[in-house]
């Protein structure tokens, strides 16, 4: 008897490899909302003595943005909710069905938002460039270099390869997602017409 019960226990609690990988991208997606997305980078020189320094300022997607910080939450949430989906299966199939659209559907929102507010950062002219300012200038409290939350600009050449990285599992996230919708689709249809 026991045999019958672990037999039962681990054919429920397996699960096919995409949607395995599904909740492994939403770990590494958290993981990633870590990183560095965004960077501005300068360079001073001293006035009289013309000696350079460089200067980097990083931030991640939850000091940088509140599209991307939004994006995160969207993906990380589609994919935990898939993998519950998965667990919960043979108890709730039709709500099963109806909840993996609607995390298709957030999981696509998370990628638009990232995407769509990357597309929203003004980009720099490359003839004028950033121009020279005095060193002890400080506006507001925020000195130069300072990345200010939701105050972002030169789209092509500050986002980091953190927001490249994400944009990346986030589609991978959506193929997946709609793989497993698709696929269970196919295997609902097989059923009735069986």
């Amino acid at each position: 008897m026991r045999l019958g019960i672990r037999q039962h226990l681990h054919g429920r609690l397996r699960s096919p490899w995409w949607e395995r990988s599904i909740g492994a991208l939403g770990v590494v997606l958290l993981a990633d909302s870590f990183l560095p997305w965004y960077r501005l980078s300068w360079t001073v020189s001293r006035y009289g003595s013309g000696q350079q320094t460089h200067h980097v300022n990083t931030a991640t997607a939850w000091h940088s943005s509140s599209a991307w910080s939004l994006a995160v939450l969207l993906g990380v949430i589609a994919a935990a909710g898939q993998v519950t989906c998965g667990v919960y299966a043979n108890r709730w199939p039709t709500l099963s069905v109806r909840l993996r659209w609607l995390l298709l559907l957030t999981a696509t929102t998370g990628l638009l938002v990232a995407t769509v507010s990357w597309l929203a950062i003004p980009s720099v002219d490359a003839a004028s460039g950033y121009g020279s300012v005095a060193a002890e200038q400080i506006a507001g409290g925020v000195r130069f270099g300072d990345i200010v939350r939701d105050h972002l600009s030169a789209r092509e050449t500050n986002v980091a390869w953190g927001f490249y990285l994400a944009v990346f599992i986030m589609m991978a996230l959506v193929l997946l997602m709609l793989l497993d919708v698709v696929r269970r689709a196919d295997r609902h249809a097989a059923a009735i017409a069986g």
